[in-house]
């Protein structure tokens, strides 16, 4: 069986297309790759829509990690299974603030990205630090302050609340209380 030289250049055309495309896709999105490394849980002053952008979750990446919707939830979200609404936030393709050379979506090994529960633009700090904005509605949470303040029970001690982040089917938590202050680090 021949065939014909157009049909063989086409073939190569379309295998050297899925080979690039194939070696463009960066890292695979991986929890175990991401720590939380703070939560931001209790704004300063009494929680007003103003004041929203105090709470959020940080990351740190320990590889290069690819974090198209990663999901932010708190313990209430999280244990009503809620992927979408209030006390979550996905971060869409594309919102993540990456250098012109870089490839979209991909946090790299070392960088720091902080999620906002308020409005904001997207963007990076003098310190390299991504900054993403849930825009909470206002009508979530207290305010769109989606992290428990103080205790459920008696026990000032025990974990307030818990910040879940979600790759894929993967899930990472932290609890804190007021132990840590304003922030947990």
């Amino acid at each position: 069986m021949r065939i014909s030289k157009s049909a063989t250049l086409l073939s190569a055309v379309f295998l050297a297309a899925a080979v690039s495309v194939a070696g463009a896709v960066p890292a695979s999105a991986d929890i175990s790759s991401l720590d939380i490394t703070a939560i931001g849980y209790n704004a300063y002053g009494a929680d007003t829509a103003a004041n929203r952008n105090d709470e959020f979750v940080e990351v740190t990446a320990r590889a290069d990690v690819n974090v198209k919707d990663l999901l932010v939830q708190d313990a209430w979200a999280k244990g009503r299974d809620k992927t979408f609404g209030c006390n979550t936030y996905r971060l869409r393709a594309g919102v993540l603030p990456v250098a012109p050379e870089a490839t979209a979506d991909v946090l790299p090994n070392g960088a720091v990205l902080r999620i906002h529960m308020g409005a904001g633009a997207a963007s990076v700090d003098r310190a390299g630090v991504r900054h993403v904005y849930a825009n909470m509605r206002t009508a979530c949470g207290y305010n769109g302050h989606i992290f428990n303040n103080g205790p459920s029970g008696s026990n000032k001690w025990a974990a307030w609340d818990i910040a879940w982040v979600t790759l894929g089917t993967e899930s990472k938590s932290r609890a804190y209380n007021f132990s840590f202050g304003y922030v947990a680090r």
